[in-house]
């Protein structure tokens, strides 16, 4: 079967990759390391406190502190989840993938791919 490629001839047949991040309760920085043709395909989270309450954090392409653009928001009211899918492209995050952390307390799961 020949490799289907998107306009910028990047491979759209490339696995994603799932990495869990479990009980954010603070910024986490480079879960996924920047780097060329990284796409951010979706994400799963859910609120996870033992005492439910609502939570709420940001995808962020780059490192949280610094001035680098959400490419997603995500809250959540107390004992919910959330899936969100961006494919068959995803979203460009060269600069790697962090969360940043706003409020209460969320089991996150990044879905990624790095296209060639």
């Amino acid at each position: 079967m020949a490799n289907l490629v998107n306009e910028g001839g990047a491979g759209l047949f490339t696995a994603a990759t799932a990495i869990a991040t479990a009980t954010i309760t603070a910024d986490s920085n480079a879960v996924v390391a920047a780097q060329a043709g990284l796409r951010l395909m979706g994400y799963s989270s859910k609120e996870s406190a033992g005492v439910p309450a609502a939570a709420s954090f940001r995808i962020i392409n780059g490192a949280t502190g610094a001035t680098n653009a959400p490419v997603a928001y995500v809250t959540h009211a107390l004992s919910t989840s959330s899936t969100q899918w961006f494919g068959p492209d995803g979203i460009a995050c060269t600069a790697g993938l962090s969360i940043d952390w706003i409020a209460g307390q969320v089991d996150v799961v990044l879905h990624y791919k790095v296209v060639v």
